[in-house]
């Protein structure tokens, strides 16, 4: 909200901040466990009331026929989201299609989320996990192997531990059914597809 008591406005441009943040998710995905650097921050107006790198996220993976789930400190931006497209907000994580967490500590268990079904596999949860990836390193190293990555690659994760590494490892396990995954900070992006391997760097 803005101190008038009006909606926060969305993106500067819609359709063109749109069609750029769904092509950074598509190469994320397709480029497993590689931090793209996303300064989302200058597609917005003002600020949006959730970090940039998710609401970019929500605005363009988010419509009117997708349930979406926001962990406790997301939930201020729910008008906002609701305002701009349509979502209908789950009231259960295991609800939603779209899953968004400001850090791990937020994060549900994985296997509580939709897992998609046999026969609709991809009918599935994303995960949009926040907190996770920053500009300055210092994180713990995670090695990540499996399809998408020709050889074993390395990135820096903050939060995730021991808890989280064992979920997605009984997620994994999971495939074909199973939830993606993408990792967020304030400056980049990674994806995390349910075929994906991650083991302590």
């Amino acid at each position: 909200m803005t101190t008038d008591g009006r909606l926060t406005p969305g993106f500067a441009s819609c359709s063109l901040a749109s069609q750029a943040v769904f092509r950074l998710a598509l190469a994320a995905l397709s480029k497993p466990a590689f931090p793209f650097p996303a300064d989302f921050g200058v597609l917005f107006e003002r600020d949006p009331p959730m970090p940039a790198t998710l609401a970019a996220m929500a605005l363009t993976l988010a419509d009117g026929l997708t349930p979406v789930w926001l962990s406790p400190s997301l939930r201020a931006a729910s008008d906002w989201l609701q305002f701009h497209r349509s979502v209908p907000l789950a009231r259960t994580p295991d609800r939603a299609s779209l899953v968004f967490a400001a850090s791990p500590g937020e994060l549900p268990p994985l296997d509580e989320l939709s897992q998609g079904t046999g026969r609709y596999p991809d009918r599935s949860a994303t995960v949009v996990l926040g907190g996770v990836l920053a500009e300055s390193g210092g994180g713990v190293p995670v090695l990540a192997s499996g399809p998408g990555v020709e050889e074993e690659r390395v990135f820096e994760g903050h939060g995730l531990g021991r808890d989280f590494m064992a979920a997605w490892a009984r997620n994994r396990a999971a495939y074909p059914l199973g939830v993606d995954a993408f990792l967020a900070g304030p400056g980049s992006i990674a994806g995390l597809p349910r075929s994906l391997s991650l083991n302590p760097g």
